[in-house]
């Protein structure tokens, strides 16, 4: 009986021993003909990192790009620290880091904010031929550094811009306007700002200025132009000061405030506020 046993652990063993060594023929042939790719923790990390940065650098250049509000040209629209996101695919797709369409898909309208590369060497043309009291519209560093500006759009080609007491007149036609309220300045001179709703090819938003009856124009936009202004009216460095906006200088369309923080303290009922 116990030899009978002997027989068979023996059996078993040298099963054992066989299969083994099948096993290890085939981890051979694996690790010949088909080598794994192993990749090391960092160089994960490194490819990660590198997609995210290609993925953020497609998204800036052709899709969305953030923007900070530096001024009080647009109040009460937009706020000095309020961090918007800009709509770079709405007008077309871009030609990477040129200012030409590969494919355009709809042009600026009216009433529209946008944003735009401020044409400095037009600009600096433009004031050069205006009288002595009317070159200091603007500060001297604008004229001569690339930079980005957000106004709104209230001409386009062929259009006839004129402001009569405060009054945006396009084409002849008084913008349809509702006054809101006036607040105090504690200026003597201008003692009050009003604030009125004005509407502009199907686009209300609100605007304000002081009580002195401010004149321009009649102007005509010329082709392939845009004449832009600011709803803070009387603090608004725009086209009646430097001229027009050259179409492709447009950057994107104003979408929405995605951060918003003031001198004090977050303002965070304006998070998430869409910009008309």
């Amino acid at each position: 009986m116990q030899a009978h046993l002997n027989d068979l652990r023996h059996l078993v063993e040298e099963e054992d021993a066989a299969t083994a060594a099948r096993l290890e023929k085939a981890r051979v042939f694996v690790a010949q003909h088909l080598p794994t790719n192993t990749k090391s923790a960092w160089r994960e990390y490194f490819e990660s990192i590198g997609l995210a940065v290609l993925c953020a650098l497609i998204l800036r250049g052709f899709v969305i790009e953030a923007f900070k509000i530096p001024t009080g040209s647009m109040i009460p629209t937009l706020l000095v620290g309020d961090h918007l996101f800009v709509n770079k695919f709405v007008y077309g797709l871009r030609v990477p880091f040129t200012k030409k369409y590969l494919l355009e898909f709809s042009e600026a309208k009216p009433g529209e904010v946008v944003v735009f590369s401020f044409p400095s060497a037009q600009a600096r043309a433009h004031i050069a031929q205006q009288p002595a009291s009317k070159r200091d519209c603007i500060d001297r560093g604008s004229l001569e550094n690339e930079k980005d500006f957000i106004k709104r759009i209230v001409g386009v080609e062929g259009d006839t811009v004129e402001v009569r007491d405060n009054q945006l007149i396009i084409n002849g036609k008084a913008t349809e306007r509702t006054f809101l309220r006036k607040e105090a300045t504690g200026n003597f001179l201008y003692p009050h700002e009003v604030h009125e709703s004005e509407t502009l090819n199907g686009f209300t938003y609100t605007i304000q200025f002081v009580g002195s009856d401010v004149n321009f124009g009649p102007i005509t936009v010329e082709p392939g132009r845009f004449f832009v202004m600011g709803d803070n009216r009387d603090k608004s460095s725009d086209s009646r000061c430097w001229g027009q906006v050259p179409v492709e200088n447009i950057k994107g369309r104003a979408m929405i405030i995605w951060w918003s923080i003031g001198p004090d303290s977050m303002r965070w009922e304006r998070i998430g506020r869409f910009i008309h």
